[in-house]
């Protein structure tokens, strides 16, 4: 349907009929292309208007003109593709502030880092480019030792010898360690006597024990308070360039998934000045617990933030060997000698805890989950805690972020309980080769079982874990459809997903995940104009090309956002 055409029906209208009722003067009419509504009752329509940012109406051309008046913006779709805007089940919008201008260090296709001479080169052009004097720290985030041509992780050694004069902090591509040279361990006082901390590990040299450079887990932490911090000014100018970057990808409703304190209020203040063009949903960081309790905003909307429930981390990254298993890894993992299953990087008092306090004061737990052994603490702890509390054991919408490695045995206490996974099926594309190496074709096969869960009737979302892989959703979509690895194999076939149950985890289930389905995620009268419009349609393409789909035009409560 041509603009042209609706024109002259809308004034056919104009001039043989009354105007809309008061009350109802339509801003704007999207029509004139694939509408796809992610409502299964009506999964697409003709046309839709919006009223004040909300969606007044849906249907057919000729019902929709028959609500226009002189006022009403015509916006003809031109054959693209509208959709609900994404929502964002977990990914770190405050942590993508931070290490937006470190250097990237990402092995292709996110970037071109190939091996660990590649890599310093490119810090070496990073420290050029940022002018960083002697003395100051380089910072780089993303490298990937699986895919460099060493296999491993650059040493301190190497780092030291390429930058004596400068502390180096290298963010794993997972986050969940890191690389550091011996300027950055004096700066955190690591030495051979230097104890691990609970739930982390400086990884030594078995010899002269002395730190190799790699830091798990916890241990990563003893860096971060060493760090330079930004001026104010320059934090918002940063978060207004990751705004953007996600805006582009068509999210309408981010999420910050492990919030810090002073990160909250950083949001507060950006909420405060009307400087939020996206929903934010921040999850509190358990190691905040006592703070994010004596504030009690859990649940409070501000402008578009909403500290929407708590984060707890109750193990690692499974690439990167933390983990959690209740069966051993099959490769070597780094520190460890026999029967390696990962870490717990939480007690299981000190969850159970948390979770009771949580679901007392009906604040919603999100619990980063990768390996069955978290996902069985997890599991456990939550039936201590529902029956000890006499609560519904359905009710508290609990969150398993990741849920890479949930057992299918476990898949039906997800189902009992009331849990949402979140799973992260991009990891069949960027890791599933590793998986199966480290643990097995079996194991591996069953990474992020979105079929699986779909068909028990479980309501499941799907993340990109930005900054751990890229924010764009179409590609997740991708990977949730198709399975297939760096290698061209697919992963699990029988976990392959359809176009339609893809885009939901995307857009309705994240809705639901955030307890919102209410007023978005789905193209509905009374629910917020927020759209994504497509360059095509995914459910219409070969579904090895839904990752080529452009993003054309993002539009937050009617006004656009951004535009290609």
């Amino acid at each position: 349907m041509r603009l042209g055409w609706m024109v002259m029906l809308v004034s056919t209208y104009l001039l043989t009929s009354c105007n809309t009722k008061s009350g109802d003067k339509i801003d704007l009419i999207i029509y004139g292309g694939d509408i796809v509504t992610m409502n299964d009752d009506m999964r697409s329509t003709e046309a839709v208007a919006i009223v004040d940012g909300m969606i007044h109406a849906v249907g057919t051309y000729e019902e929709m003109a028959e609500l226009a008046n002189e006022e009403t913006v015509l916006k003809d779709l031109s054959g693209k593709t509208l959709l609900p805007g994404f929502i964002d089940a977990h990914s770190h919008i405050t942590l993508a502030m931070k290490t937006f201008r470190w250097a990237d260090l990402s092995s292709p296709p996110v970037s071109d880092v190939t091996s660990v001479t590649s890599l310093i080169a490119k810090l070496k052009k990073h420290q050029e480019s940022r002018d960083i004097e002697e003395g100051d720290w380089i910072m780089g985030w993303g490298y990937d030792p699986d895919q460099l041509e060493e296999k491993r992780h650059p040493t301190s050694a190497q780092l030291t010898e390429a930058f004596p004069k400068n502390p180096v902090f290298l963010l794993h591509v997972s986050g969940h360690m890191a690389a550091v040279n011996e300027a950055a361990l004096t700066k955190a006082q690591i030495n051979i006597e230097t104890a691990d901390p609970a739930g982390g590990t400086i990884i030594r040299d078995p010899l002269s024990k002395r730190a190799t450079g790699l830091v798990q887990e916890k241990a990563v932490y003893m860096f971060l308070p060493l760090f330079p911090l930004p001026s104010q000014s320059e934090m918002v100018e940063v978060f207004g360039e990751v705004q953007d970057h996600y805006a582009k990808n068509g999210i309408t409703t981010a999420q910050d998934g492990l919030t810090d304190y002073p990160s909250f209020q950083f949001l507060k203040g950006i909420a405060d000045q009307g400087l939020l063009k996206l929903d934010v949903e921040a999850l509190g960081s358990f190691m905040a617990a006592d703070k994010f309790y004596e504030d009690d905003l859990f649940g409070s909307d501000n402008n578009g933030l909403r500290l929407t429930g708590m984060k707890i981390v109750s193990d690692g990254s499974p690439q990167g060997k933390t983990a959690f298993f209740r069966d051993p890894y099959l490769t070597i993992v780094p520190g460890c000698s026999h029967e390696c299953r990962g870490m717990p990087t939480i007690e299981q008092p000190k969850l159970k805890e948390l979770m009771a306090k949580n679901y007392s004061l009906d604040i919603q737990t999100y619990v980063h989950s990768n390996g069955d052994g978290a996902i069985q603490m997890l599991l456990d702890t939550h039936k201590e805690v529902v029956d000890s509390l006499g609560i519904d054991k359905d009710g508290q919408r609990t969150v398993v972020i990741h849920s890479q490695f949930v057992g299918n045995d476990q898949l039906k206490r997800y189902k009992e309980y009331g849990f949402i996974p979140s799973f992260f099926s991009n990891h069949a594309f960027f890791w599933g080769d590793v998986h199966v190496d480290n643990l097995g074709i079996e194991r591996a096969s069953f990474l992020s079982p979105l079929k699986s869960a779909t068909d028990m009737g479980i309501i499941a979302t799907n993340h990109t874990d930005y900054t751990i892989t890229p924010i764009d959703q179409l590609f997740l979509t991708w990977t949730a459809v198709n399975r297939e690895t760096r290698s061209g194999t697919i992963l699990g076939p029988d976990e392959r997903v359809s176009a339609w149950d893809a885009l939901k985890t995307v857009t309705i289930n994240g809705a639901y995940q955030h307890r919102v389905e209410d007023k978005k995620g789905s193209i509905e009268i009374g629910k917020m104009a927020d759209f994504v419009i497509l360059d095509n349609n995914p459910l219409t393409v070969e579904p090895k090309a839904i990752k080529d789909i452009k993003v054309l035009e993002t539009i937050k409560e009617g006004k656009t956002i951004y535009s290609q």
